[in-house]
């Protein structure tokens, strides 16, 4: 499990959503927030970016330090592998410090290398809670968890994020934090309520009952209000599952109608974000129609879906694609 101290500090130091004008100060002020504090005086004096004469007297490898560091963060996006080099020699340079090993896993993860990148995560929190804080490096850490079955742990991580996503840089980012969020949110309610008994009933009686999957939906409607982008589809379609199995029917219908008037389909390659794999052929039903969404839901229901709490809202989707009207054309699939 994630430390609690890591917990309370990216939780009490999530900022409020920006204005779209802060937006581009904000990012700029979000990577400089990812520099170690170890190097931290070099964005203080600005454009001198060497340490002064004081620090390299207690520290006389601390500039090349920040320079590798710097150099690895630079490269994460286009070359990791050389990112991991320098963040290797960081290292070197100065062992024991945080961010380098913030940084191999980063590369790790770019590089595919999922359990190392668990690895080294853990070794850069267990130096130094803070140092997984800035946004980029969260969103790296909650997909880790994510793509080790630590779901409780990562829905930790994208609650803090969530409110955080307009530090991100790209709006395809954004859309995914929430994308991820919505089936972690998901996968853990399931987990959460053996045999289908829903998370509502382990409300206390003086409280408002909530649905089981209301903070899954209510990451995918902002996903929704964002600018369109490449996920705009899934997003559609995972808001149509959620309210499916949250018991919206009419709402989950509305939605569908939506993605089916859109053309919604899912992206070639197959979902990414998902936290049970199993949705993926929930999905493929919902974006098809006929005989393909037959097919798609007797998969889900046939394997591991058909022993979830969402089994009775698959069932029942079965059933209707089966005495709908076949598509024209007669083929019974998109």
């Amino acid at each position: 499990m994630i430390p609690s101290v890591f917990l309370a500090s990216i939780v009490l130091a999530s900022p409020t959503p920006p204005s779209s004008g802060q937006g581009a100060s904000l990012v700029a002020a979000a990577a400089a927030s990812g520099r170690p504090r170890e190097c931290a005086s070099t964005v203080r004096r600005g454009l001198s970016r060497r340490p002064t004469v004081w620090e390299l007297a207690r520290a006389p490898e601390l500039g090349r330090y920040c320079d590798l560091v710097a150099r690895a963060k630079a490269l994460l996006v286009s070359d990791p592998a050389a990112a991991k080099s320098a963040a290797e020699g960081a290292e070197k340079v100065l062992p024991g410090h945080a961010a380098p090993r913030v940084l191999l896993a980063r590369a790790a993860l770019a590089l595919g290398k999922i359990d190392d990148a668990a690895r080294e995560f853990e070794a850069a929190r267990t130096k130094d809670p803070r140092s997984v804080e800035d946004p980029p490096t969260m969103h790296d850490l909650a997909e880790v968890l994510r793509r080790t079955g630590k779901l409780d742990d990562a829905l930790a991580v994208y609650r803090a994020l969530v409110p955080r996503i307009d530090l991100l840089g790209s709006s395809d980012r954004r859309v995914a934090v929430l994308l991820e969020a919505a089936h972690v949110s998901m996968a853990v309610a399931a987990a959460r309520a053996p045999g289908g008994a829903a998370a509502p009933a382990e409300a206390s009686s003086t409280e408002p009952k909530r649905a089981p999957l209301d903070e899954a939906a209510a990451y995918l409607r902002e996903a929704r209000q964002r600018p369109p982008s490449a996920l705009s589809g899934d997003v559609l379609l995972s808001l149509v599952l959620v309210l499916d199995r949250n018991g919206d029917r009419v709402q989950a219908d509305a939605a569908l109608a939506d993605a089916r008037a859109s053309g919604v389909r899912l992206r070639a390659g197959g979902p990414s974000y998902l936290a049970a794999v199993e949705d993926k052929a929930c999905l493929e039903a919902l974006a098809a129609e006929g005989a393909a969404a037959v097919k798609s839901w007797e998969t889900y229901l046939a394997g591991p879906g058909g022993k979830t709490p969402w089994a009775a809202s698959a069932r029942a989707r079965l059933e209707a694609a089966k005495k709908a009207p076949r598509p024209a054309g007669g083929k019974g699939g998109p």
